[in-house]
């Protein structure tokens, strides 16, 4: 049986990236999460790899974009080599819940719009806590239900339309 195309499948293939807040909101984490020269950065869920390769060449750093998708990873390829960043933007296919890296390998580990994602949270975000340096950083970007719990037909919509499973957390999480 053939199933039909997610979002996250069509934003792959035409290499489309988007989050809350925009460049604003990623100037705030990089500002936040002390990023300049010098600094080796992972980007968990990288998508079209536009954050990666725009925190290379803006702050001569290095950066690691890591996606779930491969399709995402080939256009994050495909945009370093355009930009003539392959040496300083690197991406690899990769579960933001078994991070395939060391401990203590980068300065800081950024997402925008990927932990409301996958099943564990938390377990994610201990992988990204698990491959910083300590007194590195860890900078999210997520979007946030204030009233809890979201009606369910919003949920069932949101899973439907992503073509992945959204799991609001609770108070209690």
């Amino acid at each position: 049986m053939k199933t039909q195309p997610t979002f996250f499948d069509c934003s792959a293939e035409v290499g489309l990236t988007k989050h809350i807040g925009g460049l604003e909101a990623t100037e705030a984490i990089i500002e936040l999460c002390h990023i300049g020269a010098g600094k080796y950065v992972l980007d968990v869920g990288c998508g079209a790899g536009v954050t990666p390769c725009y925190i290379a060449r803006r702050y001569n750093c290095r950066v690691v974009g890591v996606d779930i998708l491969e399709g995402m990873v080939e256009r994050c390829k495909e945009r370093a080599e355009r930009e003539k960043l392959s040496g300083r933007v690197e991406s690899r296919v990769a579960d933001a819940q078994d991070l395939p890296f060391e401990d203590n390998l980068f300065d800081a580990v950024i997402t925008e719009s990927v932990t409301a994602f996958p099943e564990d949270k938390q377990k994610a975000v201990n992988e990204y806590v698990r491959v910083t340096k300590p007194g590195g950083f860890v900078g999210l970007n997520e979007s946030t239900w204030l009233k809890v719990p979201p009606p369910p037909e919003l949920v069932a919509w949101a899973s439907q339309d992503l073509g992945a499973s959204v799991k609001p957390m609770t108070s209690s999480q």
